[in-house]
């Protein structure tokens, strides 16, 4: 291919020869042969453009990014066509089998928490049912503890097995303990009963006779004749019509009325009276048992639930 600076080398090599300079080859030879004719050269081709050089790219640019864009839509039918597995279909499938997997995997947990917390609701109820019924059971002992005791102490009878039995199951029981304090010294023979008291009134009886002041004769005959030669003293309180109005209360059975009246004389000289006035303060503290034992019993068997 002859090029552009081909034709301009053959050109100044022809200027620079002068005519008559040269001879020739076919002039020296004598020959007339006419020289041959310059060789026709090819047409050149003008060089393309900047502007058309720059084109093609954005052309082939702005196709390939509206192929992008619109692959969503012309590349599955073209799949479809041509019975084609696109690479990240595969991929998809399997996700969703695993996510189909983990789904039921999921649901099934959920079934199991579900009936886990509905068999702890059971075990919980079924727990509450089983306090209750013990506490119904606890109550009931003690129930029966303070009504055997409660038996005992209405007699003239032994109570200690009573007593301890009450003590260890009933807890604390404010109201009922200074009762069973006052009581206790009388847990391993018994306390005597009214009428055993009534009959051991004597000996309080004796002990205001002999603790019961005599009349001086000075003070009998300023009583007769009103003669007064010395002051005379207020008329003391006589035991012995004391311990007559205190008997006559323990024989209508109001024990508590007829402490209340002996109270008021001194009856701790002898043996037997102080012996009898501790037999009737056990007496009035053991009846007080009885008394809140049964409001105690009533209470717990109100509060009580039902057996089921």
């Amino acid at each position: 291919m002859i090029t552009d600076a081909d034709i301009e080398k053959r050109a100044a090599v022809q200027d620079a020869k002068a005519p008559g300079d040269e001879t020739e080859p076919w002039q020296s030879a004598g020959q007339a042969i006419p020289p041959s004719p310059p060789p026709a050269l090819p047409p050149l081709k003008a060089p393309a453009s900047d502007g058309q050089r720059s084109s093609l790219p954005l052309f082939l640019s702005i196709a390939a990014l509206v192929a992008t864009v619109s692959a969503p839509y012309w590349s599955p039918p073209l799949y479809r066509l041509l019975r084609l597995q696109p690479a990240g279909l595969e991929w998809q499938a399997r996700q969703d089998v695993e996510t189909g997997r983990l789904a039921r995997s999921v649901a099934e947990l959920d079934r199991k928490v579900s009936d886990l917390s509905a068999t702890l609701v059971r075990t919980t109820e079924q727990g509450l049912s089983a306090n209750a019924v013990l506490a119904n059971a606890d109550a009931r002992i003690r129930m029966v503890a303070l009504l055997q005791l409660r038996a005992t102490l209405r007699r003239p009878v032994p109570f200690d097995v009573e007593l301890k039995a009450v003590r260890a199951l009933g807890g604390r029981m404010e109201e009922l303990d200074p009762l069973l304090a006052a009581v206790e010294a009388y847990a391993a023979n018994g306390i005597p009963v009214e009428s055993q008291l009534r009959q051991d009134f004597a000996a309080v009886t004796e002990a205001a006779g002999r603790s019961d002041p005599r009349p001086t004769p000075i003070k009998w005959l300023s009583n007769v004749t009103g003669w007064t030669p010395v002051a005379v003293e207020p008329e003391a309180i006589r035991p012995v019509t004391v311990a007559e109005q205190a008997q006559a209360l323990l024989a209508e059975g109001d024990l508590p009325a007829a402490m209340a009246q002996l109270s008021a004389i001194d009856l701790g000289s002898t043996a037997p009276a102080r012996a009898w006035i501790e037999d009737a303060k056990a007496r009035i503290a053991a009846n007080q048992a009885v008394d809140r034992i049964a409001e105690m019993v009533v209470t717990a068997a109100g509060r009580m639930a039902p057996k089921s």
